[in-house]
């Protein structure tokens, strides 16, 4: 071998294809100070999160997330375990930049002694790590702070190309022993004459290419099933990982060296100045391999088989899967999503779910899932176009017992009735009632009896009030059969006015055994709850109780969303949720009579004027169960209900909110499904999107 071979070869150009292929060839060798640094911190990190984060942890589409953790916390957790991949990729890069360039010129350096090495000079190593990061910061923050946020992007970008030579400090200081400033003339000086095609050759391949493979990583496993992305994330993810720096590795080592080659008198001793002249390592053992997975394998087991009971979740972005919105020319209305559009959801025949929509001054609607986690929808007005409804009234329904859905809809003055599959509603009936005031200021509610037929609760002002109705009148009305053909009106309570709101559930109705109906009523101005309960199934005997007096008068404040929600229980025994006037916590009203002149009120979770109301409904061991906001908006939480104690978990994470209603219902196998709406910023400025959170495990219903 002739004193020029090393000179000759390494000027040749393509540097970032022939160290593509330098990398491919050694990949095992370099990525070994990878395994003995990355493999251990990795397995400790992954340890210490299991045993720290505690009832936090959550799979997510069969993900692991740290939903249940607050953003303080959270940020922490994430801040401490980047330091820490951060620390241990300060000492195992400049490692794998020496072994790459033992490569070059054929001198084979163990990854102990790159190890070593790099140790030694680690001071000097984080000088231009330290200047690079400090100025960046620096001239971000002042474009910033400037508000010309664009332009620090620009600046950044510029910035990070023309800092590319600083990568050469890293062979300058191990194998010249440049000190830290030192280091960084000397990286320039090789990169003078050739600065933009040495920036960007380090830029492609240590930068884009990489980053390339990442985007390209992560966007194929987001289209793989839940479980070979689990297994993606933990196998090909610790590959991927590990075999990222013998690459960058192998591009820096070559460019330092190609710029030394293209200096005069300069031949193959100068390139392996500071390089070892030793025998070579041992070859690499294959057990290395399986340690090198181990860290994927353990977080692929953890998630597959959570032998920690983590709460399992499925979530739905409803509305990202929707097509684009159409031209008003075509003549076809698609479905529009806003704040206070979700009324209600319902399991309908088989699997699927149907949410029912209500949009402000629009016709309700019914958007039904072909699928429990609601991937596919498909969606159809529930009333037609150019009929003659209501003009805010909202949209009240319940499910028959074949999957139907029975909704009210109003035609002027008249309360009527839809019964309607999950893509198509018919007009089922006469009129079941009228009303001489505002359809939008009246109080409807529906439930089907179990013996066939349905019961409306029906809160109309007094007509004896005159134009400033004092009382409301709320009245059972028996319908036999789902056409209510002959509707059976009774009145069983006179109560003071509550002010009826189409954009809160103030009344709600429920059938308790023997088709007795009870009714429970919110007054949003006090927060009073009158529970409406008949000893048989015609009403004959009404009892009106209050068990949650009205809360101190306070004139001109309202809350932004008010209202309950109510089932009852196979003994007879309410249940409601609510959210209380006074503290504006969500709490459960957990009746111990049927007529609940005796009850336990339950505290849930702390909360504001500005949350929604919480949605409740019955497992099939007849616990209620209950979805609510937490305290920071961020987090939706779910309450279970066992005799005397609530638990809650935390199911989804959001830092939008969750809209101005949560609604739920108990799916074909027995789980949860809770909707809401969030918002997001687009391009065309703000949009709502639907969401469905299926917790999966929690119940114990399965």
């Amino acid at each position: 071998m002739t004193l020029m071979e090393h000179v000759e070869r390494l000027r040749k150009g393509g540097v970032p294809f022939r160290s593509y292929l330098d990398a491919g060839r050694h990949l095992m060798r370099l990525a070994l100070p990878g395994v003995l640094v990355h493999v251990p911190l990795a397995a400790l990190s992954l340890l210490a999160l299991m045993v720290a984060t505690g009832d936090s942890a959550a799979l997510v589409n069969q993900r692991f997330q740290l939903i249940g953790t607050s953003d303080a916390p959270l940020l922490t957790w994430m801040l401490v375990l980047a330091a820490v991949a951060l620390a241990g990729q300060v000492v195992v890069f400049p490692a794998t930049v020496i072994i790459a360039a033992g490569h070059l010129v054929d001198r084979q350096m163990s990854p102990v002694e790159a190890l070593r090495a790099t140790v030694r000079r680690l001071p000097s190593l984080l000088v231009p790590l330290l200047a690079v990061a400090l100025a960046g910061a620096v001239g971000a923050g002042v474009l910033v702070v400037a508000d010309r946020h664009w332009l620090a992007t620009v600046v950044l970008v510029a910035a990070a190309y023309a800092a590319m030579p600083c990568l050469l400090t890293v062979p300058a200081i191990l194998l010249h022993g440049c000190s830290g400033l030192g280091s960084i003339g000397r990286a320039y000086r090789l990169t003078e004459l050739s600065f933009l095609p040495a920036s960007f050759t380090l830029a492609f391949g240590v930068v884009l290419v990489p980053g390339a493979a990442l985007w390209a990583f992560w966007s194929g496993l987001s289209l793989l099933p839940g479980p070979l992305a689990v297994l993606g994330w933990g196998l090909a993810g610790t590959v991927l990982g590990l075999a990222v720096t013998p690459f960058q590795a192998a591009v820096v080592a070559r460019q330092f060296l190609h710029c030394m080659a293209w200096r005069t008198k300069v031949d193959d001793s100068d390139l392996a100045h500071g390089l070892p002249d030793g025998p070579p390592p041992r070859a690499v053992r294959p057990v290395l391999l399986a340690v090198a997975l181990l860290p994927g394998l353990l977080f692929s087991g953890l998630v597959l088989v959570n032998p920690f009971a983590w709460p399992e979740i499925s979530e739905t972005n409803v509305t990202a899967s929707w097509p684009p919105e159409k031209s008003s020319a075509s003549g076809d209305r698609r479905p529009e999503v806003r704040p206070f559009d979700l009324r209600d959801l319902y399991t309908g025949r088989g699997a699927s779910l149907i949410a029912v929509m209500d949009g402000y001054e629009d016709h309700s609607s019914l958007l039904a899932c072909t699928d429990p986690s609601c991937r596919k929808t498909s969606f159809a007005w529930a009333e037609p176009h150019d009929s003659a409804t209501r003009w805010q009234a909202g949209t009240a329904g319940t499910r028959l017992p074949d999957g139907r859905l029975l909704l009210t809809t109003w035609t002027s003055t008249r309360l009527e009735l839809l019964t309607c599959e999950a893509t198509r509603c018919e007009r089922s009936s006469g009129t079941v009632a009228t009303t001489r005031t505002p359809p939008e200021s009246v109080g409807v509610a529906l439930a089907a009896r179990q013996g066939g037929g349905v019961v409306v609760a029906y809160a109309d002002a007094d007509p004896a009030g005159g134009d400033r109705p004092t009382h409301d009148l709320v009245s059972f009305i028996i319908c036999e059969d789902t056409s209510c053909a002959h509707p059976e009106p009774r009145q069983v309570a006179r109560l003071e006015a509550g002010g009826y709101s189409p954009d809160e559930h103030d009344l709600a109705v429920a059938v308790a055994p023997g088709d007795r109906p009870v009714a429970a009523r919110y007054d949003p101005a006090t927060g009073q709850i009158h529970v409406i309960s008949c000893l048989d199934a015609a009403c004959h005997q009404p009892r009106v109780t209050s068990p949650v007096p009205p809360a101190a008068p306070n004139p001109g404040h309202r809350v932004w969303t008010a209202g309950l929600a109510m089932a009852v229980r196979p003994d007879g025994r309410p249940a409601i949720a609510y959210r209380d006037l006074r503290d504006h916590a969500a709490k459960l009203l957990d009746c111990r009579t049927l007529d609940c002149a005796q009850a336990d009120v339950r505290t849930l979770g702390a909360g504001s004027e500005y949350h929604s109301v919480p949605a409740l409904a019955l497992d099939r061991a007849g616990r209620p169960l209950v979805a609510f906001e937490s305290l920071d908006q961020r987090r939706l939480m779910l309450a279970i209900c066992t005799g005397s104690r609530c638990e809650s978990v935390p199911v989804s994470k959001n830092r939008s909110g969750f809209g101005e209603r949560l609604v739920m219902t108990m799916n074909a196998e027995g789980a949860p499904a809770i909707a809401w709406i969030d918002s997001a910023l687009a391009p065309s400025g703000l949009k709502w999107n639907l969401h469905v959170t299926t917790p999966l495990n929690l119940t114990g219903t399965r």
